[in-house]
């Protein structure tokens, strides 16, 4: 008789369910819209995230963070944005990236666009080893049209539906943080505040050094804040090394309005390190100089 009555009330349970009206995928409180791409042919997926308090009769205007690989990135910084109000300024995340695609085509169409320079070896790996081996074919180097799309298609849009000031931040992770590197030093001054994650330094034979050197050698005047991270089980050689190299090597420039800021996550991957990185670049590059800590005056803080 009991297993009669438990068969009846799943099945009870089961029918519930399905009578209940599936809501679209939605995150709560996200602005999302396409943006036309000259540049790219397509169109750019574009997620706006507005800190708390955002009012847009009232005239006070916000910075803004441009967060690239929004298909994982954006979501995570979205949340985060809200939980960490009394840590951080008020700032405008700005996702970039689609996310209604599997992961191959994700992979295939980041990679083009995430490379300023053609490296035939890191194509043929990238198929390799991500792709597993699949019968496609991988072309870097379209990093710069990425470049142009945004400066020149997105931000516009985000800035003249927004209440935004000029203080533009841009953050990314693997090929995203490369990418973010060469936004440094190709066009310092536009953007201020970098976060630059477990970035693919080493793609073609180290090109983020050499722009680096150039660009210290032309005696111009590097500014903003840098953040710089990578997870100690990405491989010492490949991420960890090169992150703490690139930001010794600016610290050690001595540039007056340049703040360099640089973690390793122990015990991290390259995929698990996405939600102590991103809270660490929102903190360090929008943190207000307040007690972080929790539970003081609790009767078991003692």
């Amino acid at each position: 008789m009991k297993k009669i009555l438990f068969i009846l009330w799943i099945s009870l349970c089961i029918q519930d369910l399905n009578a209940q009206t599936k809501l679209p995928a939605t995150l709560h409180g996200v602005d999302r819209f396409n943006v036309a791409s000259k540049y790219l042919g397509g169109d750019i997926v574009v997620s706006v995230s507005l800190p708390q308090g955002y009012n847009p009769k009232e005239d006070k205007k916000y910075p803004v963070l441009y967060v690239l690989d929004g298909y994982y990135s954006f979501p995570i910084m979205h949340e985060l944005n809200k939980l960490m109000f009394s840590e951080i300024e008020p700032v405008i995340i700005v996702g970039i990236g689609d996310d209604r695609m599997s992961l191959p085509e994700w992979l295939m169409t980041r990679y083009p666009i995430l490379t300023h320079d053609v490296d035939r070896y890191e194509d043929s790996f990238q198929v390799a080893v991500l792709l597993r081996g699949a019968p496609v074919k991988l072309n870097s180097g379209n990093g710069s049209h990425y470049y142009d799309a945004i400066k020149n298609e997105v931000i516009p849009i985000i800035e003249s539906n927004y209440k935004t000031n000029q203080d533009r931040g841009i953050t990314g992770h693997s090929l995203s943080g490369l990418f973010t590197s060469h936004v440094l030093f190709k066009d310092n001054g536009y953007f201020t505040r970098f976060g630059i994650n477990s970035a693919a330094l080493f793609v073609n034979n180290d090109e983020t050094f050499r722009l680096e050197r150039a660009y210290y050698e032309s005696k111009k005047e590097l500014k903003g804040r840098v953040f710089i991270s990578a997870a100690g089980l990405e491989g010492k050689n490949l991420f960890e090394k090169r992150a703490l190299n690139l930001a010794n090597t600016l610290k050690g420039r001595k540039y007056k309005n340049l703040h360099v800021e640089s973690v390793i996550f122990p015990d991290e991957s390259h995929v698990s390190v996405l939600g102590a990185m991103s809270s660490r670049t929102l903190y360090s590059l929008y943190g207000l100089p307040v007690d972080r800590s929790i539970g003081k005056g609790h009767r078991a803080d003692h």
